[in-house]
């Protein structure tokens, strides 16, 4: 980057009155060039005030401090100059680019500064600066020259976009809080909607349990009562003689319908269901088989089988 202006000495020194104005001017017009070509380039950032843009770069307070020259070539009159530069940044702009840049989770100013290695006092950033002063041949002219990379010109623009662009990022970051928090009330709405259909079908799988269950009990209770009818009316003799292996086989039988109830259903009225449902078909398979001991003349007993 390149700027000229005039000498009124003819003769040039880095730390000079109009070498100072001419990088001033330069870093402001590489700044504002800069700023604008950043913005250009990416659309998506949004728009600007170029009126606020030359307001914000005229504001900033630019000194060159502890100026050191060196001369590359001894029969030229180029300078190789590098001086400690203060930037010192308007209240306001640094405020407005904090917010801004928290709202897109960029880091703070004094975060922008520490990776380009400046050291900041209060809203004053320092950095070691080079540049280069050269007068034209007739000292009439003197001319400025400086590195368009310089992390000095990085900081400052990444730190002015932040600020000129504060409403349009905010903006673009208010419309989308808002439609995460649509899709997250999107997202509430189908978990509730999802835990609603699973406690409904928790709710009729509890009820078809607690269905099954009440009818198998009132089966098991008439299955008992058959099987209790038969039984008195069987002969004395034969109850007697019965008596043992009777109780003998109501242990195997309720043995055997939990052993084919264990574990064929989560639910406990279900499982309940299905064992009382065997013994009423293993007490009414037995009751008609005791039935046949009724009235009967023969000496052979008969008696229930699994």
């Amino acid at each position: 980057m390149l700027v000229a202006g005039c000498t009124n000495s003819g003769f040039a020194e880095c730390g000079s009155p109009e070498s100072k104005e001419l990088i001033d001017k330069l870093l402001k017009e590489e700044l504002e060039y800069g700023i604008q070509n950043q913005i250009d380039a990416q659309k998506e950032l949004g728009s600007y005030d170029s009126t606020e843009l030359e307001n914000a770069v005229e504001r900033l307070k630019i000194s060159l401090n502890d100026v050191r020259t060196s001369r590359d070539d001894p029969d030229s009159q180029r300078f190789s100059c590098r001086a400690t530069l203060a930037l010192e940044l308007p209240e306001t702009v640094e405020k407005k680019a904090n917010e801004t840049r928290s709202m897109a989770e960029m880091g703070s100013v004094r975060d922008l500064a520490n990776r380009y290695k400046m050291k900041r006092r209060g809203r004053t950033y320092t950095t070691e600066f080079d540049y280069f002063i050269q007068p034209t041949d007739d000292g009439e002219k003197l001319f400025a020259e400086m590195d368009d990379d310089a992390p000095a010109l990085k900081f400052l623009g990444e730190t002015l976009a932040s600020y000129l662009l504060s409403d349009e990022i905010r903006e673009e970051k208010i419309a989308e809080d808002q439609a995460i928090a649509a899709e997250l009330a999107e997202e509430r709405a189908r978990e509730n909607a999802q835990k609603e259909r699973e406690r409904e079908i928790d709710s009729a799988f509890a009820a078809e349990g607690d269905a099954a269950l009440n009818a198998a009990e009132v089966q098991r209770k008439l299955a008992s009562e058959r099987i209790n009818a038969v039984w008195l009316a069987m002969p004395a003799d034969i109850q007697r003689d019965l008596d043992d292996l009777h109780s003998a086989w109501v242990k195997q039988m309720k043995a055997r319908c939990a052993s084919e109830a264990a574990g064929s259903d989560e639910r406990s009225s279900m499982r309940k269901a299905k064992e009382l449902n065997c013994q009423t078909r293993l007490v009414r398979s037995c009751a008609n088989t005791l039935n046949r001991n009724v009235g009967s003349t023969s000496s052979r007993m008969r008696y229930c089988r699994f």
